[in-house]
């Protein structure tokens, strides 16, 4: 079982070597939030493991590394933005039928709307826990395909334990969310906020992207070994 504020701890540590040693680091990762497709690429080469931040040498492969990810991830997240599509869609005939319910909770306009949110929840949920081990396996792998390898997804996660791999993703949410937030406040306020907000969300990825991989190597039969 993995320790989560072990790992949290040693993520931080991580990230702030990765600036740290290597200063010239924090406007290079800055820019690739922009280029997000460089972003993504640096994460797969964090997924690699290792206790040490990697380069950000050979561009070009960071560029494709990233668009590989960025394909695994969107394809992940079709469901999801399906959902919400339809929703979209619907809005009219689902406010109609809320509007009118009349009995019993099931059909009541809190039922509705309460069932609604737990099905949209449970969806992105299924979505992080699935997409979070396929991302990893494409990284180390270099294969899309091995993204969406189920079975092996699945004996992953119990290797891990159901509950702690959903402990640590929880757990890693609310640590985003509260970093993040004053992020997207900055934006808010003016042209110069982007410059911090950057430099939080390049933070953010960095921690995030060896956070998921101590929780991923933690259910690996060997240290040493992949799937």
């Amino acid at each position: 079982m993995i320790d989560l504020f072990a790992a949290a701890e040693e993520s931080a540590a991580y990230t702030i070597a990765a600036i740290r040693d290597h200063p010239v680091r924090i406007p290079l990762l800055m820019g690739m939030v922009a280029i997000f497709p460089l972003i993504y690429g640096y994460t797969a080469r964090i997924y690699h493991g290792g206790s040490k931040p990697p380069d950000l040498s050979n561009p070009l492969e960071l560029l494709i590394d990233g668009i590989r990810l960025m394909i695994v991830s969107f394809i992940y997240a079709l469901p999801f933005i399906g959902a919400i599509i339809i929703l979209g869609s619907r809005s009219d005939l689902l406010l109609n039928l809320i509007t009118h319910a009349e009995s019993g909770l099931l059909f009541s306009e809190v039922g509705a709307i309460f069932f609604l949110m737990v099905g949209i929840i449970l969806l992105y949920a299924a979505v992080i826990l699935f997409s979070m081990i396929g991302v990893i396996r494409t990284a180390r792998s270099g294969r899309i395909r091995d993204g969406f390898a189920f079975s092996a997804i699945l004996a992953h996660i119990r290797r891990i334990g159901g509950v702690s791999y959903f402990s640590a993703v929880v757990f890693y949410t609310v640590i985003a969310f509260l970093v993040s937030l004053p992020a997207g406040y900055m934006m808010e306020l003016s042209l110069l906020g982007y410059i911090p907000a950057f430099f939080i969300y390049a933070l953010v990825t960095v921690f995030a992207a060896r956070y998921f991989t101590l929780v991923f190597e933690s259910g690996l039969p060997d240290p040493s070994a992949e799937e």
